[in-house]
């Protein structure tokens, strides 16, 4: 992840009501070995995949959960951890976490990249 901030804890809006997500904001991230999971039609799944997914450009992540390990610790955040209020966070240079999971709520992005291929499966 290039330009990595935390913006807090957000409310994001959705069809349902709203959602209490963090909000990441960054330049560029880059996932290798990208799969994302998604409820479908009729109960099934929806999945996509790809070798390495690439956003960037007012990059956005919502998510109501990350876990991943920095250097070798495991972090896990949650809009329920305490956090500073109101402080923005930033990370001055690239970070890259190992075994990422996120449960991702919304993501923006000004382009998104997929290589070789994007996979959509339904299960």
């Amino acid at each position: 992840m290039v330009g990595l901030r935390f913006e807090g804890i957000v409310d994001l809006p959705t069809a349902d009501g709203s959602l209490r997500a963090l909000k990441f904001t960054m330049d560029r991230a880059v996932t290798d070995d990208f799969l994302l999971r998604s409820p479908g039609p009729a109960g099934r799944t929806v999945r996509f995949a790809t070798d390495r997914l690439t956003v960037q450009g007012d990059v956005a992540f919502y998510a109501t959960r990350f876990v991943g390990r920095l250097l070798g610790i495991k972090i896990t955040l949650t809009p329920d951890l305490p956090f500073p209020d109101g402080l923005p966070i930033t990370s001055p240079v690239p970070i890259t976490f190992t075994e990422p999971a996120m449960e991702l709520a919304f993501v923006t992005s000004d382009t998104l990249t997929a290589r070789p291929a994007l996979q959509l499966t339904l299960s």
